[in-house]
């Protein structure tokens, strides 16, 4: 059960510190990926003599306020002695953010926060908005998300993290009330004809290939490939707002869990800005897996967890994937050669 914050308020290092180990993937910390945790929280601790102290200080008010539980264990190599394990909650709201959002002199903006459930770390976050409102509210700059996170919170990554949050919202945080916006990738591209299809492939080699075959292919509607340089196309794929006669968008990758995460997160990211919907490239997916030898080696992925990620290929090639992943396999999109897709031209059906 969370803790009640006795005494003032926590510290502005102190509730960083709580924003960033409610971020952290896992319920344990190390000691050493505390003092990680801590760098961000607190950039220019690095160079102060009290480095120690002030974290041990944190430390113990996280622990007051029901933030984490520290090991009975403790590192005395120096002093203060510090835990060498937190085990952390799951982040929830508590009475101890509500004594803190009700302490703290809310700018008009966020006066929501003043009776919002909150986490104590979710308090800290909005206490550096807060500041930055007062000091920068009535600045004309406009920055992307990473300038304007390393401004308002000392890491350039806290704002990616926050922005699928309740903290952000109608009435709430804004990009336009922080003065920023998502920058993403570019997107490289290749134009093959005038044609309304962009295809986008995620490896290199295969964007190579699939370029070659259909620049010298008749028939066919794909007016431009894009390569999508893996887990870059979750981000990059808003650059697809500058293409102007890309009215379908189709996407080949590897059949493996990453494969199927990104064009189902940048199908997800395209809905939201209205784009046009990307779609699984079917007739390359249906020759994948007719033609590639399955690869093993791979984590098995379970009943649970692969459901989301094979449904964005649509029923026809679901059914074969899931069976692939559950067994820990992949195909990968290489095995579908330049003498592949030339031998058999029955994909080119899905890009006409």
């Amino acid at each position: 059960m969370a803790g009640t914050v006795t005494g003032g308020p926590l510290t502005p290092r102190a509730t960083r510190l709580a924003a960033e180990l409610e971020a952290w993937g896992r319920r344990t910390v190390t000691l050493d990926e505390l003092w990680t945790l801590y760098a961000r929280a607190d950039p220019a601790s690095a160079t102060r003599a009290s480095r120690r102290t002030d974290l041990a200080a944190a430390v113990a008010a996280l622990t007051a306020a029901g933030v984490l539980t520290p090991s009975k264990a403790t590192d005395r190599n120096a002093a203060p002695p510090l835990p060498v394990r937190l085990t952390l909650p799951p982040p929830a709201a508590s009475v101890s953010a509500s004594q803190l959002a009700r302490r703290v002199p809310w700018r008009p903006e966020l006066a929501w926060a003043a009776s919002a459930r909150l986490t104590v770390g979710q308090v800290g976050l909005l206490q550096a908005v807060n500041g930055w409102l007062r000091d920068r509210g009535r600045g004309t700059d406009i920055v992307p998300t990473r300038e304007r996170s390393l401004e308002l919170f000392g890491y350039e990554k806290t704002l990616d993290a926050v922005l699928g949050t309740t903290l952000f919202g109608a009435g709430r945080l804004s990009l336009d009330l922080l003065r920023t916006f998502r920058a993403h990738p570019p997107l490289p591209v290749r134009t093959i004809s005038d044609g309304h299809v962009l295809l986008v492939v995620e490896n290199a080699d295969t964007f190579d290939t699939l370029r070659r075959v259909l620049s010298s292919t008749a028939g066919h509607a794909v007016g431009q490939i894009a390569w999508g340089a893996g887990g870059a196309f979750e981000a990059s794929v808003l650059g697809i707002a500058e293409l102007t006669a890309v009215r379908d968008i189709a996407y080949f990758g590897d059949l493996d869990a990453d494969g199927l995460r990104i064009p189902a997160s940048a199908a997800r990211t395209a809905a939201e800005e209205r784009l046009p919907a990307v779609r699984p490239a079917h007739g390359l997916y249906r020759l994948l897996l007719s033609h590639g030898v399955p690869q093993s080696g791979q984590p098995a992925v379970g009943a649970k967890a692969v459901s989301p990620l094979v449904a964005w290929l649509g029923t026809a090639a679901a059914a074969p994937a899931e069976a692939l992943l559950t067994a820990g396999m992949r195909i990968p999109q290489e095995a579908l050669t330049g003498t592949v897709l030339d031998t058999d031209r029955t994909w080119l059906r899905d890009l006409a």
